[in-house]
This record gives structure tokens, C-alpha cells and sequence, in this order.
């Protein structure tokens, strides 16, 4: 080899690892820290951490050693949340401002959540510790284990229930497959650990087929082999990286290599030394740099191609795509347009990306309670109906789905429908029998059942399946499991939604807290206090009567007085909403609330009164009045169908359904569908789901609505 191809290789080699040592840290687990809380400091993900310390599956401990993939040599200050927090109270504490929060943690702005980890400010830069080739191992392990795999068909699937003391990788081995396989026919693993009892999902591969080699394997790089005597200084690391095979495939060609690696052993290494990436792809493919703001969706729709074929082309990008990341692709295959270029927090129309029109098999259960239904007798069901409000809205959510699936149809997307009756709440032996008399495995989606009890259930038996399972009603807190869809924003959420609001705006305010006395109110009193610590409390006499001396005592004139009324007593409602409207154009008042409850409903409470005073409130949906309903397409379409304008179940009945088959019709599956950066939008409800740490999705979308003169309702948020 010439002079000049030996300093090239050297240059190139040493560029090579020092872009390795660049990619990692090293990290000493500290008490009480776990790999979700490392991967938040290091701007990672926790599967990126445990692919490299594979280990770390079974537990870390203090004082471990763990090496750490990271992008820009930058960490981050961390803070659990606790009982009480408030981004405000949090930012305090860092010394941050409320905005910087929300820049650190974009999600943070639809509410935090008992146990969230949040970054909370920038560590100061240390000198990066690189961690030394014989280090290596674990690195090259996770190299190994991404190689480019041919694909197999799958014939069959078994069930393994999983035993005590028993791991993926074990499981793995067993049945002859690797985790990443298990885990894509098992989706709730990418986030959950396997658990006793389990029943997991194991592919069956077809066998005797010829299959071409990936280009990546071994046996494509080591076609033929020579002998290599170990120098002062040699490591495996650096053999292995020299002939372009990793440090597993190094010791397949070695078995009985000595462990202690002699200097003056000889191995048998590839004849062939390692080049430069571009001369390694083969006739057809070329090199892609990723753009700013790409999604994996947006990808594949610009490459047409799918994405378990650009996995297998370039399985590491499954820890997700990096502006500036090269990746390989075939040629010729990049569009002009993304797909799915969706910023986060925009708003997506996916009725314009619509790529997938297999036919969608979708469940509804839901609480219809035919059993006990005389259909022969008008008045008989006339007086069940009046009697059974489950089925009332059972009914009318179904309406609203149908009229879904008709909408989908015409948009190209073709629905089996099944229809199940859940009967009543908490019915464990009726809704078993169910799932195990029907092909739930089949199931892109099951929505409902209406009851918490129930949906759960249903969520526990078909996560088996990773069949995902909307719960379209309730706002109870569920266990989350990693197949569970809570559709509807929770209570917290919708608190923290005015309470970002007015913190975002309050400067120069005088903020006013008139909270109803009693143990009920005592949570949102202290989270209101915690984040407005300089709010005026009114003082409200026995029996939760506010005297207008007091109210003046609080109100200040020059200043905006934003008002905070928290009660579900209409008594108190109708005394406090008319004493500042008396105060209204002198003092500039407006009226938010945490919860408009149904005592705000009341016909003893003058709508007139909230509209002059502005009432802020949460709401999970947009309240159309009929004038401006009318002229949408689908009321036209249900009045059509059912001689009747649709109340806010069948809305609701529509706009999930229709989210749903329009996420199928835009994706593989729904679970793809939901990491989506951007809010749907229907008639009267919008999604955006999250993900939580202990598993399941939740909706962060809704509305801050406000009254605006002549009783207009305005969605502000």
C-alpha cells in the first residue's frame, strides 16, 4: 500500500473514532435517578440508552456506569413533578421564566402530570469524557444488532405467556427471533416492560425459502478471509472498525480466539480493509441528508417506498430522524413535495394526505342494553329511552359514527363495522365473552365501551393484540395501558389550560380568587394560590354568599381585575356574577372559571351577565349555536339520515370516528398515526394525542372558550 493510502486510511480512521468518542458519554447513575429521567438530561431517548447498555433492561444502580448516545454535547437540569406543581411554581424554583419552560418542554403547555420529568434549564458544558475503545463493546453490540436483516414471511403467530424471571432477550432466543420482532407485533413493549402473566404476540417465519443476503451481513463483507497477527496497541474495536465488521461478526470468525488477545496471535479477519461509506452502497442507492422539521412519515410518503423497507435499508434511524442525519435511499426516489410536513401545534387536514385504503375492520361497544328492550311496544321503548340515559347516549354517539363510516366511504376508505352491546357497566363476564366469540385480533380499532370499568377491560384484554382502544366519554383517570386512547382531556388538563392562560398574560392584572368554602374546593383554591401567590382572596360568608363590601375590598380601579369564580353552587353563582357585573364598566372585570359546571347552566344564572363580564372557560369542545351549525356539511348529511339536528353525543360519535379512519387512512396504524405533530380538527372536537411515561395516549387538545357580547361563544385557544 502506498504512502499516500496509508495516511488517508489513518486520517480516515481516526476521523472515524472520533466521531464515536463524540456520540457518547459517559454517565455515573446517581440515587434515585432511572433511564427515563438520564434520557431526559442528555436530550436522548431511554430505548436509544438501553440499546447501547442493554443491561440497563433489568435495573441500574448508583454508581453505574452507563454510556450515552448524544447529539450537541449539551445537558439539561431535570425536575420531577410533584403534587401541587404549576410551570409557574417550577419555573420559579429554577429560576427560569414560565416561557422557557414551555421551550424546553413544548407538551408542558396542555398541562403537567404527577410524576412528569421536565427539563428545567442547561447544565453547564464539561469537557466531554470519551469513553475508550475497550468500552466499546456495548456500542458495537447495538451496531450488531441494527444490521439490515432480509425479510421473512410470517405464517403464523404464537402465544407466550410469560413466566417469572423471564426476559425479552431470553424470550427472543427461544423462539429463534430478535426483540425488535417481538416488539413490532407486541407495540406497548416500545414503552412498557414485559410483566409476569403477559401474553405476547411471537412471529412464526416461514422456513426453507431462499433468501437473498442483506447487504450488510456478514457473509456479504467477508467473502474471502486472511490471516492478521495482533500488534502492541491493537483492540478488537479497532480491528473490527478497520475490516467494516463488528466486534460480534470479529469473534464468529474467531471461536476459539483467547480472550486476553495476545499480542503475536493471529485471527482470521476479511481480506478486504473498511472504506468510506459511499463506496460501500451498492448500484441503486444513494446517500440522503435529512431536512429540517422531517418526519418519518413524511419520508416515505416522498421516497414510495414503505417504512419497514427504509427500517431495513437504515435500521438505526428507529430511535427517529435528526435534521443533518445521511441515510441511504433509492435512487431516484425522492418527490417534490412532503406529505407530511407537519409543524408542531398546526393544524392537519388529513383528509388531503390519504394513502392507505385497505379495508379498515373497526369495533363499536357500546352500552345499547337490547336485552332489556321491548322493540314490539312504541311506548314500551319510548319509556326505556326516557328511563336509560347510557343507552340514550349510546344511541346518539352511534348515530354520529355511522354518519363517520358514510363520510370515510366517500373519501375512498372502506369500513367492516361491528357493532357490539356492552348492556350495562362493569359487566366483566359479558364483555370477555365477547372478545373471545369475535376475531378482536383483527380489530385497526375499537371505540368505547362507554363506562371506565368497561373500556378498561376491554383495553386489558386486547392489549394482547396491540388492537388500540378509544374510550370516547369518560374524564375518569384511567391505568393507561400502552393500547389505551383516552379520547376526552381530563379535569387537570382543563384547569391548567386557564390557569397557562392568565399566567401568560397576567402582568399588570389583579387577579381575584372567589372560591366556594368546603373540602370539595380546597384542591383548585391551592393550586390557584401556588400559581397566582400574589392573588386577592375574597372573603365569603357562611353559606357561600359574597357581600359587595368585600368584593370591593379586592377590586381595584385602573387595573384589570380578572376574576377567578370556582363554585357548583347556583346560589352563589347567581349572587357573585351579578355584583361584578354592577362593577363591570367601572372596574374592568372579566370572569374566568376552572369549571364551567352545569350550576352555571342554571336559569337562575343571567347568561347576559357572563357575556358582559367575558366568562374564560376550558372545554373539551367548541359550543356552535344552531345558526352556524347548520350550514356544516355533516349536520346536513345527519338531518338527512335521521330527521333531527345532532346533539353533542352524536357530534362527539362523529368526530372520533371520523379522527380515527381518517389516522388509518394516513398510516400504517393508528399507533403510528398518533405521534403525529399537529391537531385534527372536526365540528365541535379536536385531538392531538401524547403519549404517557406509564403508557396509553392521551388527547391534549382542547378549547379555552369566552363569551363575547350578545352571548357569542369564541374559541380563544
Amino acid at each position: 500500500m502506498g504512502m499516500k493510502k496509508i495516511l488517508f486510511f489513518c486520517a480516515f480512521f481516526c476521523f472515524m473514532f472520533t466521531t464515536y468518542a463524540q456520540q457518547y458519554k459517559s454517565h455515573k447513575v446517581a440515587k434515585g435517578e432511572n433511564v427515563f429521567r438520564i434520557a431526559k438530561r442528555y436530550n436522548t431517548t431511554s430505548e436509544a440508552i438501553y440499546r447501547i447498555n442493554p443491561t440497563a433492561k433489568d435495573g441500574i444502580k448508583e454508581g453505574q456506569i452507563l454510556a450515552i448516545p448524544v447529539t450537541n454535547d449539551q445537558e439539561f437540569k431535570t425536575h420531577v413533578v410533584g403534587e401541587g406543581d404549576t410551570v409557574y411554581n417550577i419555573a420559579k424554583r429554577y429560576g427560569i421564566t414560565t416561557a422557557e419552560v414551555y421551550i424546553y418542554n413544548p407538551e408542558a403547555r396542555n398541562g403537567i402530570n404527577l410524576g412528569e420529568i421536565l427539563k428545567v434549564g442547561k447544565l453547564a458544558k464539561e469537557v466531554a469524557t470519551a469513553i475508550d475503545a475497550k468500552d466499546h463493546q456495548g456500542k458495537l453490540a447495538v451496531l450488531d444488532s441494527l444490521k439490515a436483516v432480509p425479510e421473512r414471511k410470517i405464517v403464523s403467530f404464537k402465544t407466550h405467556k410469560v413466566q417469572r424471571k423471564e426476559t425479552l432477550y431470553g424470550i427472543a432466543n427461544a423462539y429463534d427471533v430478535t426483540v425488535d420482532e417481538i416488539k413490532k407485533h407486541n407495540k406497548r413493549l416500545y414503552s412498557e416492560e414485559i410483566r409476569k402473566r403477559d401474553k405476547l404476540r411471537i412471529p412464526v417465519y416461514e422456513t426453507g425459502v431462499a433468501i437473498s443476503t442483506a447487504k450488510d451481513s456478514i457473509s456479504a463483507r467477508v467473502s474471502t478471509t486472511t490471516k492478521y497477527t495482533i500488534q502492541p496497541k491493537d483492540t478488537k474495536f479497532g480491528i473490527a472498525r478497520k475490516h467494516g465488521i463488528t466486534i460480534s461478526e470479529l469473534e464468529r470468525l474467531n471461536p476459539t480466539m483467547n480472550p486476553d488477545f495476545p499480542i503475536g496471535m493471529q485471527i482470521v479477519v476479511p481480506s478486504t480493509v473498511f472504506v468510506g461509506y459511499e463506496e460501500l452502497l451498492e448500484s441503486g442507492f444513494e446517500l440522503y441528508e435529512i431536512k429540517p422539521k422531517e418526519t418519518m412519515f413524511s419520508l416515505v410518503r416522498r421516497l414510495d417506498i414503505s417504512s419497514d423497507s427504509l427500517l431495513a435499508i437504515n435500521p438505526y434511524i428507529k430511535d427517529g430522524l435528526k435534521a443533518g442525519m445521511v441515510i441511504t435511499i433509492p435512487k431516484s426516489k425522492v418527490k417534490d413535495s412532503l406529505a407530511f410536513d407537519f409543524a408542531e401545534g398546526k393544524s392537519i387536514n388529513l383528509e388531503r394526505k390519504l394513502y392507505n385504503f385497505t379495508p379498515k375492520k373497526v369495533a363499536v361497544m357500546l352500552p345499547f342494553s337490547l336485552d332489556s328492550l321491548n322493540m314490539e311496544q312504541r311506548q314500551d321503548t319510548e319509556d326505556f329511552l326516557r328511563a336509560k340515559r347510557g343507552a340514550r347516549v349510546a344511541l346518539d354517539f352511534y348515530s354520529g359514527v355511522l354518519v363517520a363510516v358514510d363520510s370515510a366511504k366517500e373519501k375512498g376508505i372502506t369500513i367492516e363495522l361491528d357493532v357490539f352491546d356492552t348492556k350495562m357497566n362493569n359487566n366483566p363476564v359479558h364483555l370477555k365473552k365477547i372478545i373471545r366469540d369475535n376475531n378482536f385480533n383483527e380489530m385497526n380499532a375499537v371505540i368505547g365501551p362507554l363506562y371506565q370499568a368497561n373500556v378498561e377491560l376491554v383495553a386489558q384484554e386486547l392489549k394482547q393484540y396491540d388492537v388500540p382502544v378509544f374510550s370516547p366519554i369518560s374524564k375518569k383517570e384511567s391505568k393507561l395501558y400502552g393500547n389505551f386512547f383516552q379520547t376526552r382531556p381530563s379535569d387537570i388538563m382543563l384547569q391548567e389550560k386557564v390557569i397557562s392562560y392568565v399566567q401568560n398574560d397576567s402582568t399588570d392584572k389583579n387577579i381575584i380568587l372567589v372560591i366556594q368554602e368546603g373540602k370539595r374546593f380546597e384542591a383548585v383554591k391551592e393550586k390557584l394560590i401556588k400559581a397566582f401567590p400574589q392573588a386577592k382572596i375574597a372573603k365569603i360568608q357562611e353559606g357561600n354568599f359574597l357581600l359587595r363590601p368585600d368584593l370591593e375590598k379586592v377590586l381595584v380601579e385602573g387595573k384589570p381585575n380578572w376574576v377567578f369564580l370556582e363554585s357548583d353552587d347556583i346560589a352563589m353563582i347567581s349572587n357573585v356574577t351579578p355584583l361584578l357585573n354592577a362593577k363591570a364598566e367601572s372596574h374592568d372585570v372579566t370572569l374566568f372559571t376552572t369549571d364551567k359546571n352545569n350550576a352555571f347552566e342554571n336559569d337562575s344564572v343571567n347568561n347576559m351577565h357572563l357575556s358582559n363580564l367575558h366568562l374564560h372557560f376550558p372545554s373539551i369542545d367548541k359550543e356552535y349555536e344552531d345558526s352556524s351549525i347548520s350550514r356544516i356539511p355533516f349536520v346536513e348529511r345527519y338531518k338527512k339520515k335521521y330527521g333531527v339536528a345532532p346533539n353533542k353525543y352524536a357530534v362527539r360519535g362523529y368526530d372520533i370516528t371520523y379522527d380515527i379512519l381518517m389516522r388509518l387512512g394516513t398510516a400504517d396504524n393508528v399507533y403510528q398515526a398518533a405521534t403525529y405533530e399537529g391537531t385534527t380538527e372536526y365540528i365541535e372536537n379536536k385531538f392531538n394525542y401524547a403519549k404517557k411515561v406509564s403508557g396509553g395516549y392521551y388527547n391534549k387538545a382542547l378549547y379555552l372558550i369566552r363569551f363575547d357580547e350578545n352571548l357569542k361563544l369564541t374559541a380563544v385557544d
